[in-house]
């Protein structure tokens, strides 16, 4: 199995973030599970990756060739793919993933989140989304879809399709209960 973790690259937040994705990478390596994510080693995204080969996770960076430079890609990643775009680049993720985790970001996490959202509302994949958010960061996005619900511009069947938790075991036992392995062809 392997999840895709969509999170900061900012080198200006705070460093409890960097801290914890770290714990994350080492959370989805202790089961055994791989690590696909954005290819950088800046902030929370080479965190996560080097949390996960700390205990010996395989990570499998994705990186646009004009962010190379910018992100500084991982050359430590298990395997890293460079892509012609950031649309490649997400597409990629999805297709090399068997679920998505949302940690804080800014807005090309946002972008992310709300693109694979979309894509399983649409019936575009069926992987399961989890945002896991110990500091209340997205308290108030959660706030706002519950407006946009409230407003009819969204429906209750939108909320079943991403887990929110508060919580590093909460993330990975809402995986466990929800990821179906790849299928064999």
């Amino acid at each position: 199995m392997r999840i895709a973790v969509f999170c900061s690259a900012s080198t200006k937040i705070d460093k409890k973030y960097v801290d914890f994705a770290f714990e994350v990478g080492e959370s989805i390596a202790e089961q055994g599970w791989d690590v696909a994510w954005g290819g950088g080693t800046l902030s929370m995204m080479g965190s996560v990756s080097r949390g996960a080969r700390s205990v010996g996770g395989k990570t499998f960076g994705v990186i646009p060739h004009k962010l190379v430079g910018k992100e500084f890609a991982d050359e430590e990643a298990t395997e890293l793919f460079i892509t012609e775009s950031m649309r490649s680049r997400k597409a990629m993720l999805e297709d090399l993933s068997n679920g998505f985790l949302i940690l804080p970001g800014g807005l090309g996490t946002m972008e992310e989140f709300m693109e694979i959202w979309v894509a399983r509302h649409l019936g575009y994949h069926q992987k399961p989304i989890v945002v896991c958010d110990p500091f209340g960061f997205y308290k108030d996005l959660h706030t706002f879809l519950h407006s946009l619900k409230s407003e009819k511009f969204i429906g209750d069947a939108h909320d079943e399709l991403v887990t929110w938790v508060n919580e590093i075991p909460a993330a990975i036992n809402a995986f466990r209960l929800t990821m179906k392995p790849p299928s064999l062809i």
